[in-house]
């Protein structure tokens, strides 16, 4: 498995856009207490969410090419 192959690189960029967003939401916190209540499975859900996706855009575009 390498960045060139589609599949492999849409699911690496589905997972960094979800990760982009907890990241986001993660340095917007203002106390450690917000951060220890985060649901933090729910955000591995969404990178699962975003792998998935992004190889799915990525089987799309390789059908059309």
């Amino acid at each position: 498995m390498t960045l060139n192959n589609v599949y492999v690189a849409g699911a690496l960029s589905g997972l960094l856009a979800a990760a982009v967003v907890d990241i986001g939401a993660f340095r917007a916190w203002k106390n450690v207490n917000e951060a220890m209540a985060y649901d933090w499975k729910t955000a591995a859900w969404r990178w699962f969410q975003g792998a998935v996706s992004g190889a799915l855009m990525a089987a799309g575009v390789a059908g059309v090419s």
